[in-house]
């Protein structure tokens, strides 16, 4: 019995044991590996790396004796930087061009696509509610991204953001910025967002006093405030208002000296985004985005058939930064110079510019520009994480979390190897990067077919429509991009009549009309332009002439005036022209698309009378 009593004893002892070394058992252990060290802008000698609860506790030299842990890796003298930060997404746009061919994918693919290319902490800067709940619920059930938000934005009324529909924090005045504040904090926010901007000087920007008092209220919350800016003077501003971070930056001017010491004195950081504004360019004149087939690995092949198959001439504007990015890039050295905290953010989202490898776009980028490889390195892992207070991340030291990429070939020497990664970790957990790929692969775009093969257009009747018929054509308003505009028609005794109202201007203004689409492209080419009869309106609207290679709303159009009684007018083709904000198309009577007519103001411009009634009685070529 007492010999019974000392075996059990003993048992249990060595249970006990067991059980004390399991507990004390270490995550993971990470053997011989460089870590990045970047105060010396170095990779350190091999060394081990010990990993408990998704954090980084011990760091030895890998000469030291090892302890014991649940998992061991050996990494083969890889070198190891902190995950990639990129600091301006949009989780709600997937990297389309926009109008018809936009392309709508899910959060979790654009989740995907960062952790397989290395890039662990997002922020998007301007998402609606129905996003961030989205990645919400990913991040409660999968291994996410670390997402910072800044919920939606501060802007003027109707100025930008508010053409993406949805609710933007318009402030109208600034007794309202309270109220607006109580929205933004309700939403648990990172940082702050405010805009600069007035499309060309044709609308108002938030004023001085505005700006100012959102700085003042985000420091006091502990919260960094960007602001979005785009030209010297508004980065000025910005700096004034209390901006820790200039979102976008200075692309057609030179900074000045007043600039470079307003940033040094407020300690403002600047986040270029160059991807954003030179990928398109880039990929219309020399395939650099597409060509690079490693950072495509996890875009599905439909987004990469509507984006890369047949691209579109960048607009004006985009050609002009492209023409200009010299200009751009001495300003980045400049302020990198001057000791100025240089982060990196792609505006992944935004056409051309895709979740994941915008991010190591805009590394290419800033590398052109003339940073050093350690420069970059620093503005895509510690810059970045001090620009957002973010304490625990773009390090690898004893407290970090342990997110990091593993190279076999180290990036101070080549930075193209930032996106030759052999491996992934996020929080301590290997991710799965095959898996990722098969997951995105399976993830089918939502929207229309594109480049669908041209279609031999058919000859132009005379009469496009005498309204003698069943009703052709459709009513169209702001309403499709969260605007309040309206437009009704009603077809009786071979007459149409629209009435519209338009609401208050969104970012693109306010506009509703009418509009008729071809079954097959039209060659009216045999035709001088197109003839219409109406009578009434209040102010004057807009003919559109849809051309089959305008995709992007940046129609054929011309002007027509009010008339209290029945008249006929002409309109030549020649006569018509674009907008300008879009591609610029040469002009072609031999395929077109369609007819519109329709009322619209601009921000801040006000019409005599935003409800008005028009009755057509025939519309023809001539």
């Amino acid at each position: 019995m007492k010999k019974s009593s000392l075996t059990m004893t003993s048992l249990l002892a060595g249970l006990s044991c067991i059980s004390s070394l399991s507990v004390q058992a270490i995550d993971l252990r990470i053997d011989n590996v460089r870590l990045y060290q970047a105060e010396q802008s170095a990779f350190s000698q091999p060394s081990t790396l010990y990993i408990e609860d998704g954090k980084i506790i011990e760091i030895t030299s890998s000469k030291a004796k090892s302890k014991t842990a649940d998992k061991i890796v050996d990494a083969h003298n890889n070198f190891a930087l902190p995950g990639f930060i990129d600091l301006h997404v949009h989780l709600g746009a997937s990297g389309s061009n926009y109008g018809k061919e936009f392309q709508y994918l899910p959060v979790e693919s654009h989740f995907n696509s960062n952790l397989y290319l290395g890039v662990t902490s997002i922020v998007d800067l301007f998402s609606f509610d129905s996003t961030l709940n989205e990645a919400s619920q990913l991040i409660a059930k999968q291994i996410s991204p670390n997402l910072f938000y800044a919920g939606v934005l501060f802007t003027n009324p109707g100025g930008h953001g508010t053409q993406f529909g949805g609710s933007a924090l318009e402030v109208t005045n600034f007794a309202a910025i309270d109220g607006l504040w109580q929205q933004h904090m309700a939403r648990k926010p990172h940082l702050t967002k405010a805009v600069i901007e007035t499309f060309g000087g044709h609308g108002s920007s938030l004023t001085d006093s505005q700006l100012t008092e959102i700085g003042r209220r985000s420091k006091a919350a502990g919260l960094p405030y960007f602001v979005h800016v785009s030209t010297l003077v508004d980065g000025k501003r910005a700096i004034k208002a209390g901006a820790t971070a200039l979102a976008h930056g200075i692309f057609t001017e030179a900074v000045d000296d007043e600039f470079i010491n307003l940033m040094v004195k407020h300690k403002v950081a600047y986040i270029p985004t160059l991807a954003v504004t030179q990928n398109h360019s880039a990929e219309y004149k020399h395939q650099q985005v597409s060509s690079n087939k490693t950072l495509l690995a996890t875009v599905p092949d439909k987004l990469q058939h509507c984006l890369f198959d047949k691209v579109a001439k960048p607009s004006k504007w985009q050609n002009i930064i492209w023409q200009k990015r010299q200009v751009a890039f001495q300003n980045i050295r400049i302020l990198a110079q001057a000791g100025i905290i240089i982060g990196t953010g792609s505006d992944a989202g935004n056409p051309y510019t895709l979740h994941g490898s915008g991010l190591h776009n805009e590394l290419q980028a800033l590398s052109q520009s003339g940073l050093t490889n350690a420069q970059v390195i620093n503005a895509a892992t510690i810059d970045a994480a001090k620009i957002i207070n973010a304490a625990e991340l773009g390090q690898l030291k004893v407290g970090f979390q342990a997110s990091f990429i593993l190279l076999a070939q180290n990036p101070l020497n080549d930075i193209s190897q930032l996106s030759n990664i052999q491996a992934v970790y996020k929080s301590g957990i290997k991710i799965d990067r095959k898996d990722l790929i098969a997951k995105n692969k399976k993830l089918i775009p939502h929207g229309e077919q594109c480049n669908v093969a041209t279609t031999i257009a058919s000859t132009a009747k005379k009469t496009i429509d005498d309204f003698s018929g069943e009703i052709q054509w459709q009513a169209i308003s702001d309403t499709m991009m969260g605007g309040q505009s309206t437009a009704k028609l009603a077809q009786q005794d071979n007459m149409l009549s629209i009435d519209t109202q338009l609401g208050k201007p969104a970012g693109f203004g306010a506009w509703a009309g009418m509009q008729v689409m071809f079954d097959t492209p039209i060659d009216a080419s045999q035709y001088k332009g197109v003839k219409i009869t109406y009578q009434g309106s209040k102010v004057p609207f807009g003919i559109s002439v849809y051309h089959s290679e305008v995709q992007d709303w940046d129609h054929f159009s011309a002007t027509l005036q009010p008339s209290d009684s029945w008249t006929t007018v002409e309109v030549p083709f020649n006569q018509l022209q674009q907008f300008g904000f879009g591609s610029q198309k040469n002009w072609s009577a031999k395929s077109l698309a369609g007819l519109s007519l329709v009322w619209r103001t601009t921000p801040g411009q006000q019409l005599p009378s935003n409800k008005n009634t028009l009755q057509i009685s025939n519309i023809s070529y001539f």
